[in-house]
This record gives C-alpha cells, sequence and structure tokens, in this order.
C-alpha cells in the first residue's frame, strides 16, 4: 500500500468577504486563469495576475484544478479509502483538483508533472489549533506503470468561488492602513513553510469580530439556490450535502455532527431544522437583483 502523506496549511484558505462585482459567474463555474484573472480585477479595482492564482494555490489558499488530457488508473494511498471513480479509470477530459506541489510547481516554473490526488479531511482543534478546520493528505495516486500527469497553465480551471476568494484578499490588502502593516510581528509554532520557500512571519492582529453562520453561507446559499430549482428546504440541504468539501463553505457532518452539515469557517454545524427555519429569508433574498 503506497505511503500516504499529510499537509498541514500554512495560509488559511481565502473566502469571500465582499458583494461580488466581478461578471456573471456562479461559485460552482469553471473559468480559466486568463477570465478568472479579468473579472479578479474587476471586482478588486486593481490588477490581478495569472501568477497571482498560481501562487495562491500553490501556498493552499485557493484550489487549482487541471484538465487531464489521457484516460489513467489509480490506487488508494489508505485501505479507509473508496477507489477513485469506482475504481474506473480516470477518464481524459476529467478536470480533478491539483496537489499543492503541482501547483508550487506551475508557479515557479511554468509546468508540472504529478501523479497523486489529494483529500481533506477536518481537523482535531484541540491538537492542530493553527492548523486551520482540515488537512489534505494524499488519498490517490497513479498506479506504478502509469506516466505522470503533466499540466501547463492553460490546462488549469478555477471555480467562481475561489475567484471571488483572491478577488476580495486583493480587495482586504488595499484598504489595510500603513500603521497594520508595520505591527510587530510572530511566528507561529509548528507553521511549515511550502519547499523553497521561506519561513513567513505573520503580523499580529486584534481578534476580528466573530461571524455569524449567516455571515458565512448566506452568499453562498443564495448562489446555490439561484442556480438551481429547489421546492422545499430538505431538497436544497440535500444538494448542499453533494456539494460539501473544498468548494463549499460546508463539510459534512461527522461523530455528533452526522446528519448536519459542518460550517468549517466558524466550526458550527448547520442542521436541516435551521435552514428550513431561515427557507422564506433565504426565498426572499434569492428573489432580489
Amino acid at each position: 500500500m503506497p505511503i500516504t502523506e499529510e499537509f498541514f496549511p500554512t495560509f488559511d484558505r481565502l473566502e469571500p468577504r465582499t458583494a461580488w462585482t466581478g461578471g456573471r459567474v456562479t461559485d460552482a463555474d469553471l473559468l480559466t486563469l486568463a477570465e478568472a484573472a479579468s473579472m479578479a480585477s474587476a471586482h478588486a479595482g486593481q490588477q490581478v495576475t495569472i501568477g497571482d492564482f498560481l501562487r495562491a494555490a500553490g501556498r493552499g489558499e485557493i484550489l487549482l484544478r487541471a484538465i487531464v488530457h489521457r484516460s489513467a488508473k489509480t490506487e488508494t494511498c489508505r485501505a479507509a479509502d473508496p477507489p477513485l471513480n469506482g475504481g474506473r479509470p480516470v477518464p481524459a477530459g476529467a478536470i480533478p483538483t491539483l496537489p499543492m506541489s503541482a501547483c508550487q510547481h506551475l508557479a515557479n516554473v511554468g509546468r508540472a508533472a504529478w501523479r497523486t490526488f489529494d483529500g481533506f479531511e477536518l481537523n482535531d482543534m484541540t491538537l492542530r489549533p493553527f492548523n486551520g478546520p482540515y488537512h489534505r493528505y494524499t488519498r490517490y495516486q497513479l498506479t506504478a506503470d502509469e506516466p505522470d500527469f503533466e499540466t501547463v497553465p492553460d490546462d488549469c480551471r478555477v471555480t467562481g468561488r475561489n475567484v471571488h476568494a483572491l478577488a476580495d484578499a486583493f480587495v482586504q490588502e488595499a484598504t489595510t492602513s500603513p500603521a497594520d502593516t508595520e505591527a510587530p510581528v510572530t511566528a507561529i509554532e509548528g507553521a511549515v513553510s511550502p519547499p523553497g520557500a521561506p519561513v513567513v512571519a505573520l503580523p499580529h492582529e486584534p481578534p476580528a469580530k466573530r461571524r455569524t453562520l449567516w455571515d458565512v453561507a448566506t452568499p453562498y446559499l443564495v448562489e446555490i439556490i439561484r442556480a438551481g430549482q429547489y421546492g422545499n428546504a430538505k431538497r436544497l440541504f440535500k444538494s448542499l450535502e453533494a456539494k460539501a468539501g473544498p468548494d463549499s463553505p460546508f463539510d459534512k457532518g461527522i461523530g455528533d455532527n452526522r446528519g448536519s452539515l459542518f460550517v468549517r469557517e466558524i466550526c458550527e454545524p448547520m442542521a436541516l431544522k435551521t435552514l428550513q427555519n431561515n427557507w422564506q429569508k433565504l426565498m426572499a433574498e434569492a428573489a432580489k437583483k
């Protein structure tokens, strides 16, 4: 059985923070890097480049996908995981999420050869409070008889949600005052920089006002409602369960949270009952232009 590697993030995942103004796109739409850079620039009011997307993906701040141009067989890296694609080869034309190492190579040299697929797991926040709510691990890899996949930036795709998140990082940076940037810095114990990158010291910031479940979830819920046809909260909840993962603010609840959706940013569950109680409010929000 291949060895599974785990990767704990040095940088936080970026999340959308403001109302989107970059163009007509939904969270789930896939864009080329050229389209993504153009829309992000329009939203941020300053230039955002293809290189900015590659570097952010290499830091794990956003997720990057890529078209694979040939079919290939895979195997699991640990026995507990089900086989990828039901045990069938990855088909030519599939657009899987790139491993972070491939994103780093794309950012540094404009080309990447890769053969692993990352998975995502929730962290035990009592043991790893500085590593965020989830971490990556190598979940699948190409079988030994398969050559590497090769990817260039033209093969890459990014979701509308990740475009929005990176653009908002530029909005936030543009509004940061000089006093904020000159604040003393403190290293975070246990943080690991990407290979070949310098150790990064993070600025000390006062605690931010805690965001509520609805601050985090409403923009995403409204986009999903507008993009689909949901007659009631239960149907929406089942759709959210199916979409749960890195491209959504939700994970499927496990353990004590089984049957709920776990909101990663605030580490709280959302039950179907909560969605039902706020159904009319969400429908009214989605009806706004």
